[in-house]
């Protein structure tokens, strides 16, 4: 039978592992980039743009949206229309990509220098 002293500690702690979920997995910090790359450039955007992309890779042009804090591939010359199907990103670490047309999407917070490390950058091993 719980007493009122475990009820006074089991309360908060489950107050804090409610409000680390959402600190954790919701929202972004309003400081992230959507970052493109293809054959024919690299650009950066803030997530809150409203921007379409056309990036030239050797298949052809590979159709991109930036809208309403979300980034997504709407068209590509691909074969499999995989990277189409992935749908929006939105959260800093998360990418998409026309691996067959060699063009990326990538969402990261805005880093303080080019040359630094972060959490989310991207590394050899998933690229």
């Amino acid at each position: 039978m719980l007493k009122l002293a475990d009820l006074g500690i089991i309360i908060p702690i489950f107050g804090i592992v409610i409000a680390s979920f959402f600190w954790v997995y919701t929202g972004t910090n309003g400081h992230s980039l959507v970052k493109l790359k293809g054959n024919s450039g690299e650009w950066i955007f803030p997530i809150d743009a409203d921007e379409t992309m056309a990036i030239s890779g050797p298949m052809g042009d590979t159709a991109i949206v930036i809208h309403g804090g979300t980034a997504r591939i709407t068209s590509s010359p691909c074969p499999n229309q995989s990277c189409v199907a992935a749908g929006t990103i939105r959260l800093p670490g998360q990418w998409s990509a026309c691996l067959p047309n060699r063009v990326m999407v990538y969402i990261s917070d805005d880093a303080p220098s080019s040359n630094s490390k972060t959490a989310h950058d991207i590394d050899a091993t998933t690229w």
